[in-house]
């Protein structure tokens, strides 16, 4: 059912897509209630059990109203499972109701809007796992604390409570540190340790915490190892069954676009032509393993169909397949690119949004372009202003370690002009390239990549300067103390090796601001993460910004009073009250040392998973919230929410055999808060470039 060439999976069309799809649904709408079946050695039969209804109630909620009578169905076995305090059992023979499996079905009613009297709470379900975790079922359960992770508790458990956590707003980061550790120290393949009822299958826990980390917020300590882990098993060939490859799919587009896009869509591709290729004629899957509990394995032929329409429909959905690159193009190994970035930029001129891009920011760009070889490839991106007579639009362009030769004058192919070495800043950039290169050494094991952003406030400078942002590898989470103090001590050492090198002996890392730093970096809490610290080369500022990720918003606060930031804390609590209640959910913080922590903060908001608006409308309501606030403009918000898709450009040297196509996502807003009454607003519209080469028809 796709199309083959041999070591390149295919891309489905939209109309197999449809047909596999409709053919799932229909065939799904004629079978009873969800339910979970055991095989043992003397055969299979059903189980009196909620979970596969509530596994169903949780995929169909993603597929756009499909499979209704299931649904009700499914709705109408979950409430009348429920005991009498209100939660589920895995089955009857199950000794006590379940923290996890209750959550997970509380999770899923949610998902449909069901309301629950009484609605257990949150609190009453962590404690009951507490008190397990303990050996504690007594009444006096309830004063173990609710946040408390029971020290050998099983991560199914954990993943769900942390799901049903984010769903009311919540954050459970003793909970999470643990998660993140048993992934980082075990892998996904030996975290499953099962309840007493029955052990989830890996690639369900895979799906299960995926969820979570797309609904929390950016727990991407958690996502890249998750991801990296879910590639290499299905790579390895190791991800066997419609349902396993389904659930594996689900937990990659729960973690959204990598930056390896061309991996990650080959990853899906061969992974849809296979669910395709394993649909019976009657629209179904073949069942397969969900729990194991000691001999008995269970599975669920309407969980199985459910899951698989879930993986197809959001396939579907955020695939953008177009019959020319699919009929046309494959990934390949390509030479050096010549010429420069102007021209890409050039070739975005039908794409530039005349709300947000006046010709002068145009030219500008343009002019910038002339400067940056089309070799030194990367993501790149715009930040614009939000207001009506703000015309100016910066760019940024993210290098990776496959820049870094260019930088440090080492490409075989292609170097930096050289008079942008009349600079002192662009030797610096250099010499910090030169070390990052050194293979094995510090920068190379803890430096994750390298962003050049261009103020574009005036005419291009000649040489033009960047701000440079050193990015950092994410560290494990500081689940204890030691922990931290490893972590605290790899940004300190990552920081000192990189900063002298970028900022020179004109800013240097006086005591004074390794002691800001210091504290900075100390006061993090669990999961958090230092991302970026920042040069302001452009500006000549001695200023150090650091840019920091997974600081939950309720602990905000407490982190800025930690750190004794001057600001206005009433600004932040109030900004914070209006977003939290249209869904943002991934924040990140930038601050300012100058060497003391300065009063201006950058708040920059975004949703889990990097959905884009066409998938996800809170985009629309974040934007609209901005407008009503005076914050941005109607137009450009207009502006904003058509720029995402995609582009191709074809470039004028070399396009018989070099085309790029460019992914076009909305990142982030940005808040600048100082404590005056106008907050300002920008966003920043991200560009992904993947190269191709063009196929002989």
């Amino acid at each position: 059912m796709s199309v083959e060439i041999p070591g390149e999976p295919i891309r489905p069309s939209a109309e197999m897509l449809d047909g596999a799809i409709g053919a799932a649904v229909a065939a799904l709408e004629q079978l009873p209630v969800a339910e979970l079946l055991a095989a043992t050695g003397a055969g299979v039969h059903p189980v009196d059990s909620p979970a596969a209804a509530t596994l169903v109630l949780l995929a169909l909620a993603e597929c756009e109203g499909n499979g209704r009578a299931q649904v009700e169905a499914c709705v109408r076995r979950l409430l009348s499972s429920r005991d009498a305090t209100g939660c589920w059992r895995f089955s009857p023979d199950s000794k006590l109701p379940g923290a996890g499996e209750s959550a997970r079905a509380l999770v899923a009613l949610k998902q449909w809007n069901i309301p629950l009297e009484p609605s257990p709470a949150l609190d009453a379900l962590l404690s009951r796992d507490a008190a397990r975790g303990h050996g504690n079922t007594g009444p006096e359960s309830g004063t173990v604390a609710s946040e408390g992770a029971p020290p050998d508790g099983d991560v199914v458990t954990h993943a769900d409570l942390l799901l049903l956590a984010a769903h009311e707003g919540r954050s459970l980061p003793g909970r999470a540190a643990f998660v993140a550790e048993q992934l980082r120290t075990r892998g996904l393949l030996s975290c499953v340790r099962g309840p007493p009822a029955a052990a989830a299958s890996p690639l369900l826990l895979g799906y299960l915490l995926t969820r979570w980390v797309r609904r929390a917020g950016d727990h991407w300590q958690l996502a890249v190892p998750l991801r990296d882990e879910l590639i290499s098993l299905w790579e390895k060939g190791e991800v066997r069954g419609a349902v396993n490859v389904a659930l594996a799919m689900s937990a990659l587009m729960n973690l959204g676009r990598p930056t390896d896009v061309n991996l990650f869509e080959r990853t899906l591709d061969g992974m849809a032509s296979l669910l395709l290729s394993g649909q019976s004629e009657e629209g179904l899957w073949p069942v397969a393993p969900l729990y194991e509990a000691g001999d008995v394995v269970h599975g669920s032929l309407e969980a199985s169909a459910a899951l698989c329409v879930e993986a197809l429909v959001r396939y579907l959905r955020i695939a953008r397949i177009a019959a020319d690159r699919t009929d046309n193009f494959l990934p390949g190994t390509l030479p050096s690119r010549p010429g420069t970035w102007k021209e890409t930029l050039a070739a975005f001129d039908d794409d530039y949004p005349p709300a947000l891009f006046a010709p002068e920011s145009r030219a500008r760009l343009r002019e910038l372009g002339e400067w940056l070889p089309a070799a030194l490839e990367g993501d790149g991106g715009f930040e614009v202003r939000l207001l009506d007579g703000a015309p100016r639009v910066d760019f940024i362009l993210g290098i990776k370690h496959d820049g870094q030769a260019l930088l440090a004058g080492r490409h075989p192919h292609a170097e930096l002009p050289a008079p942008l070495f009349a600079a002192p800043e662009w030797r610096r950039i250099r010499d910090f390239a030169k070390g990052w290169a050194e293979p094995g050494g510090l920068l190379d094991r803890e430096v994750d990549a390298f962003w050049l952003e261009f103020d574009l406030d005036a005419p291009v400078a000649s040489p033009p300067l960047p701000i440079v942002f050193l990015c950092t590898r994410d560290q494990p989470v500081a689940v204890n103390e030691a922990l931290h103090r490893q972590k605290s001590d790899t940004y300190r050492a990552t920081l000192h090796a990189g900063l002298p090198l970028l900022r020179g002996d004109d800013a240097p890392l006086t005591p004074e601001l390794q002691r800001e730093m210091d504290v900075c970096i100390e006061a993090l809490p669990a999961g958090a993460h230092l991302y970026a610290a920042c040069v302001m080369m452009s500006r000549r500022s001695k200023n150090l910004r650091f840019t920091l990720k997974n600081v939950p918003p309720e602990r905000m606060v407490s982190y800025l009073e930690a750190v004794a930031w001057p600001g206005d804390f009433q600004q932040l609590r109030d900004c914070l009250a209006w977003l939290l209640p249209l869904g943002v959910n991934r924040f990140m913080l930038n601050l300012d040392l100058a060497p003391r922590l300065l009063p201006t903060l950058g708040l920059e908001c975004s949703f889990q998973g990097r959905a884009q608006p066409a998938e996800e409308p809170r985009w629309q309501l974040l934007l609209d919230e901005l407008v009503k606030r005076g914050l941005c403009a109607p137009s450009r918000r207009d502006a904003l929410l058509a720029w995402p898709g995609r582009t191709q450009v074809n470039l004028p040297d070399g396009s018989a055999v070099r085309e790029s196509v460019f992914d076009k996502r909305l990142a982030h807003v940005k808040l600048g808060l100082t404590g005056a009454p106008l907050i300002e607003a920008k966003a920043y519209l991200a560009t992904h470039r993947t190269s191709e080469r063009l196929r002989t028809r």
